[in-house]
């Protein structure tokens, strides 16, 4: 991230801030929401995070910028769950312009996706919703999780070749495959 931006933002300029939003709200959003299968509450974690993110920002040392900012959403989320101590419900979508029938194939889709994200263990999970539905680098991947690169590589690669097996075995769909 730019110094010359961040020094703009601590000195109290909005759009400044308002371009690291607009930057990074979607893939901050895609992630929570894998991680929460709720877009909603997805959403008011991301927002927690950008006020997080705007009041804490002084503190920024440099490096990668989307990694800083996505460890401070997986640390509001851990707050989140250990305030609430709830599961989470499944992501129940809300769907325009589909047929019912094209609505229900996406539903389970979704629920065979989810359920089988569910067989991960949560460091190889947070990996794998980082790439895919935040579209992190290995290297921010890393920084965030606090992992070496070459981990982020195995752990997806592994992932990946289970996701194929599975796919072969029958468990899961071809759209659901990710090359």
């Amino acid at each position: 991230m730019d110094e010359q931006l961040i020094k703009k933002i601590i000195s109290g300029d909005q759009q400044a801030f308002r371009f690291i939003v607009d930057t990074f709200k979607q893939p901050l959003v895609s992630y929570l929401t894998y991680q929460t299968n709720d877009v909603e509450l997805a959403k008011d974690i991301a927002q927690e995070t950008f006020i997080k993110c705007y009041e804490n920002l002084a503190t920024f040392k440099g490096g990668h910028f989307k990694a800083w900012l996505f460890r401070i959403a997986i640390n509001q989320l851990i707050d989140f769950k250990r305030k609430n101590r709830e599961e989470v419900r499944l992501l129940e979508e809300t769907t325009s312009m589909q047929t019912p029938e094209s609505y229900m194939i996406d539903k389970e889709q979704t629920v065979l996706l989810q359920k089988w994200l569910e067989t991960l263990d949560d460091k190889t999970h947070q990996i794998f919703v980082l790439k895919y539905a935040s579209n992190c680098s290995y290297e921010e991947i890393a920084e965030t999780l606090q992992i070496t690169i070459s981990e982020v590589r195995n752990r997806l690669h592994r992932t990946k070749k289970r996701l194929r097996e599975s796919k072969l075995k029958g468990d899961m769909k071809v759209e659901l495959l990710i090359d």
